[in-house]
């Protein structure tokens, strides 16, 4: 599994733009072989830093990916008030977690 974290900030007039480039890249990159997870979110306390958080199967799906139009689109669209603030990326297999106290679970939804 390949993780990758690429953290993106844009100024007022250029942050609705990139939440729709975000929107397109991520409809169409969830159609893609070996994507797990291609997720973009926005920091509570920073609205305007975008967050996209992806999992890849492997190497190949993720090359694959960096050829393909979804990815040329993204950065030939961006617009030019938005900003690289961080990247990281890291390989390796995924392994269960289970936390220590068995007793702690999160919140079920209720329903209305």
């Amino acid at each position: 599994m390949i993780f990758i974290e690429l953290v993106l900030e844009a100024s007022d007039d250029a942050r609705e733009e990139l939440a729709e480039l975000a929107r397109r890249t991520t409809a169409a990159t969830h159609q893609e072989n070996g994507c797990v997870l291609y997720r973009f979110s926005t920091d509570v306390e920073l609205p305007s830093r975008f967050v996209l958080t992806e999992l890849w199967d492997d190497e190949e799906d993720l090359k694959a990916h960096f050829a393909g139009q979804a990815f040329k689109s993204f950065f030939a669209d961006l617009p030019s008030g938005v900003r690289f603030v961080s990247n990281k990326a890291s390989e390796g297999p995924l392994t269960p977690y289970s936390p220590p106290d068995p007793g702690v679970r999160p919140p079920q939804p209720t329903q209305a």
